[in-house]
């Protein structure tokens, strides 16, 4: 039992011991460059209710992909079975302060630092490709899983530059890391990993 405790309390230490780094870039960088962050769009409930949305949104979808009969569907699969045992061992409280860090800290850095900077010292659609491509590359796990959140960091991208809104991305990620984190944690069986699963 100890045991197992040790390893929670480890992935939880290294995943929030990376989400800290990330912060610390984000400042870094944001002191550094001078870039201006736009926390707000038009309301504070505007931006945290289509957050809320795109994370509906993006869960359902990722359900679905779970669900195909293809490559991509097997090897989502793959990866949820892979992940489940070890997001089991992560206790609900530190689920949800894992996915808020990562909205905040994640979000912070590639959108509200990264694409910023990178905008302003190219264009606007280099600034975007190039901070999805940082983030997908970060999230390294295999070539499909990179253009995954190569394209979830470009619809995040795109959120934040048409809303203006910083708040909106960061509800938006940490709702949807909270979904997937819990379903390969507490619901396996949605994500179709539970197949794959040793019992």
């Amino acid at each position: 039992m100890s045991q197992g405790k040790g390893r929670r309390v480890n992935i939880f230490s290294t995943m929030m011991g990376v989400q800290a780094a990330c912060l610390l870039l984000a400042l870094v960088g944001i002191h550094l460059s001078g870039v201006t962050i736009h926390l707000m769009g038009a309301t504070t409930w505007h931006s945290i209710v289509w957050g809320i949305l795109g994370a509906t949104l993006s869960f359902v979808v990722v359900l679905g992909l779970t669900r195909a009969h293809n490559r991509l569907g097997r090897t989502l699969r793959w990866y949820c079975a892979q992940l489940a045992p070890i997001f089991s061992k992560v206790s609900l409280v530190q689920i949800v302060l894992l996915s808020i860090a990562a909205g905040v800290c994640e979000e912070l850095l590639f959108r509200g630092f990264l694409q910023t900077w990178l905008s302003q010292l190219s264009s606007p659609v280099l600034g975007l490709l190039g901070a999805s491509l940082v983030f997908a590359l970060l999230h390294w796990a295999s070539l499909i899983y990179v253009l995954l959140i190569f394209f979830f960091g470009l619809i995040l991208g795109l959120a934040y530059q048409v809303s203006g809104s910083l708040l909106g991305v960061i509800v938006w990620h940490a709702l949807y890391d909270f979904f997937a984190l819990a379903a390969l944690a507490y619901y396996p069986q949605l994500l179709h990993a539970d197949q794959w699963v040793a019992k």
